[in-house]
């Protein structure tokens, strides 16, 4: 049952909230008129009948006259008198017996009444809805995920228990929501579940299973599901699962791989055949404040630089850019052009340490992974993660600049921050950066609006664990073989669009009307063929690989067609 606390709630939102002020304004005019009222009648009892009153019992009068109550204890005995109260009286009744009860109706009890006869928890969809996704739980990773179906144009509905959430994403956000018990199939069956294209759910680990296990019994529709515990993934995929995201693991892997200065063959994050996509840090390497001219990345490996990643901005880089020491540089090429690049850096994993503030699941998952790699790392928290056993972490306060010196950490070569408070991360990177100007530090953003300030505390690379989750179940949904590099920044690949068949890059100017950069071209029966020279000529049968954000995905889809992403 709603609570009236929950009911009072829909008067300090949306449309009502702002009437609240046309209230306020209102209130403060008839306090200022009674007061007036109050000030004359003393005035006129006194120099009219020579009785004097206290401004206690001038307001008291006021309202009793406004009010039409009229007591009757206190009256005028002259004409002038009863003029006054007259005019009071009448303005009482116009003001406080008329415009007053009409606003507060017109303004509140009727459009919260007609909110109530009008919204309806129990959604249906119409009888031959198809090809929608179904999105089980509203979070962060969910609202990303909404943002990027939307721009895609893919329709969606959101599924939750909670009545107040469901009135508030309709009526504040638009968005379509369907109301009512996860396990009640009577709303699934409303919502059209055998049809949709896919299902996302993102609640408790029990809940996945017991919804995963509902669904199947009705239909066959793909279902991902994002796991809190990387040990229930064999569980989700019984109950039912076609996809399970460990969403912790994965964010876990991506602080590790980027927190190392180790060569390319510890960074490759896409391949595409023989075609590796790799990324590699500049700083403790050869080319750090050289030119990519001077450099000579290309000439010594055979590797192309396809971008260079500086604190999250990616941007396309000519001969003449500088590779600055906290700089990514992205690279394409095959496995023995990577091997050539890591003999060229000298880095062995020996040589690091990794320095992990925080063992919570993430903090876990990015030991494990540097322990995969053989990195030397040091976890410190506060609390104990019981959850963990494989790792023994240095219990204490972090934030403690004095205990990070004397733990090392101006000899370290990275740092993991990965609290699961954005204010803590912010301070931690603030002072890792002080205590070592040249460690490389990545951050884990628990939010989205917090990479901004984690950047600017001074974080080489921010993960957002929303983005992160939503990047991956949007690739699902378009079974791409897309890849998480910077905030909404992917790789992807695309079959040459007719209209640039005959074509050089060049003349085709995808960069100039999508903001896309080609990083690679797939020609039937060859090699990939890594960064391309502009005056390349583009042939029926080729496949692009790009990269981009999603907007500029979008651009380009809107640009050469709305053909999707190529299975390999």
């Amino acid at each position: 049952m709603k609570t009236f606390s929950a009911e009072l709630a829909y008067f300090l939102r949306g449309r009502a909230k702002q009437n609240l002020k046309i209230l306020w304004y209102y209130s403060f005019f008839l306090l200022l008129l009674v007061l007036v009222y109050a000030a004359v009648f003393r005035y006129l009892m006194l120099h009219l009948e020579g009785r004097e009153y206290s401004i206690i019992a001038g307001l008291y009068w006021a309202i009793t006259v406004m009010t039409t109550l009229g007591f009757g204890d206190i009256t005028f005995h002259t004409d002038l008198g009863y003029i006054f109260a007259a005019l009071v009286t009448i303005s009482g009744v116009v003001f406080l017996l008329i415009i007053l009860p009409f606003g507060l109706v017109s303004l509140f009890l009727a459009p919260w009444i007609e909110q109530r006869l009008r919204y309806r928890p129990s959604f249906s969809l119409p009888v031959g809805t198809s090809d929608h996704v179904l999105i089980f739980g509203i979070n962060p990773t969910a609202r990303a995920l909404i943002h990027n179906l939307e721009s895609l144009a893919i329709p969606f509905v959101v599924i939750t228990e909670d009545y107040q959430e469901s009135l508030r994403l309709e009526e504040e956000e638009g968005i379509k929501v369907a109301c009512g018990s996860l396990s009640d199939k009577k709303l699934l069956e409303r919502i059209q579940v055998a049809s949709a294209r896919y299902i996302f759910i993102n609640l408790s680990d029990t809940q996945n299973v017991s919804l995963c296990l509902t669904i199947r019994a009705m239909c066959k529709t793909p279902i991902s599901v994002i796991a809190s515990d990387s040990e229930h993934l064999e569980l989700m995929h019984l109950a039912g699962a076609n996809k399970v995201v460990p969403l912790s693991r994965i964010i876990g892997r991506y602080l590790g791989i980027r927190a190392t200065t180790q060569g390319a063959m510890a960074h490759i994050i896409d391949s595409f055949g023989l075609l590796k996509i790799a990324e590699i840090p500049v700083n403790c390497t050869p080319f750090a404040g050289q030119t990519l001219e001077q450099a000579k990345i290309r000439q010594q490996t055979g590797l192309a630089v396809v971008g260079i990643l500086e604190r999250g901005v990616f941007s396309v880089p000519s001969k003449d850019t500088v590779l600055a020491p906290s700089s990514l540089v992205v690279l394409a090429g095959t496995h023995e052009q990577l091997t050539q690049l890591e003999q060229l850096t000298g880095e062995q994993a020996e040589d690091e340490l990794v320095f992990i503030l925080g063992h919570g699941k993430i903090g876990c998952a990015a030991a494990n992974f540097l322990d995969h790699i053989s990195v030397p790392f040091l976890l410190v928290d506060q609390v104990e993660n019981q959850s963990c056993d494989k790792h023994i972490p240095v219990i204490a306060d972090a934030t403690n600049c004095q205990l990070l010196r004397k733990s090392g950490i101006e000899q370290a070569r990275g740092v993991i921050v990965t609290t699961n408070d954005d204010s803590t991360n912010v301070f931690l990177t603030l002072s890792s950066r002080h205590a070592n100007p040249d460690i490389r530090i990545v951050a884990r953003a628990n939010t989205e609006e917090n990479v901004e300030q984690l950047y600017a505390a001074g974080a080489d690379f921010v993960v957002s664990n929303a983005s992160v989750g939503a990047n991956i179940l949007t690739n699902i949904l378009e079974s791409k073989e897309s890849i998480f590099l910077t905030e909404g920044l992917t790789i992807f690949r695309r079959p040459l669009p007719e209209i640039m068949v005959g074509k050089t890059i060049e003349e085709s100017r995808i960069r100039l009307l999508t903001g896309c950069s080609v990083v690679a071209l797939e020609i039937s029966g060859t090699n990939p063929l890594p960064s391309p020279p502009p005056d390349m000529l583009l042939e029926v049968g080729m496949k692009l690989v790009l990269i981009g954000n999603t907007q500029q995905e979008e651009k380009f889809i809107h640009q050469f067609g709305n053909k999707r992403q190529v299975k390999s």
